[in-house]
């Protein structure tokens, strides 16, 4: 659909509806606040199916990291009787580390969504959280991940075998 030189495109349509999936879930849950997952889903959701897939791949890889180093520094803020000078510190350094290891598994695809979940996670938590705000956090980025996968589904839809062939011929020539 097109207004002047401003368009709703199929893409922007399925963010948005994302979007409202999500928030329904949590206010349907009683989950909390659904901006963790909502930007997953922004993040990850592609024009297609194929192409979400393989970047939610590298979002949930991203994620997962973010999300470990989440919560170690929940661990060590907790350790040390939540002292701001751990957070002045100790996030610096992690990023540090978070970013080197993103960069050595060649996840630069999910670099981003890492970084992401880590602050998000690491610089929202509630005074007297315990780690489980931190997991919780991290299954929220995981849930908009999927989310914008399934989204995507229903747009080109395709057997497995097809998607599994194509994804195989992107990574062979994305090698070259």
């Amino acid at each position: 659909m097109k207004l002047g030189m401003f368009r709703l495109g199929m893409r922007t349509f399925k963010t948005g509806l994302s979007v409202m999936v999500i928030i329904a879930l949590f206010a349907f849950l009683h989950r909390g606040n659904p901006m963790i997952a909502s930007l997953a889903a922004v993040f990850s959701l592609r024009q297609d199916f194929e192409t979400t897939l393989e970047f939610g791949k590298s979002r949930v890889i991203g994620n997962a990291i973010g999300g470990i180093f989440a919560i170690t520094y929940f661990f060590v803020f907790d350790l040390l009787h939540e002292s701001q000078w751990v957070t002045i510190i100790v996030v610096p350094l992690l990023l540090m580390l978070l970013i080197s290891i993103n960069d050595g598994l060649n996840n630069n695809k999910g670099l981003i969504g890492s970084v992401a979940a880590f602050l998000m996670i690491s610089l929202t938590i509630p005074e007297g959280a315990s780690y489980m705000y931190a997991i919780e956090r991290v299954f929220d980025t995981f849930l908009g991940t999927v989310i914008a996968i399934v989204m995507n589904i229903g747009v080109h839809p395709r057997d497995a075998a097809t998607i599994a062939a194509d994804l195989a011929d992107r990574q062979r020539h994305s090698k070259k």
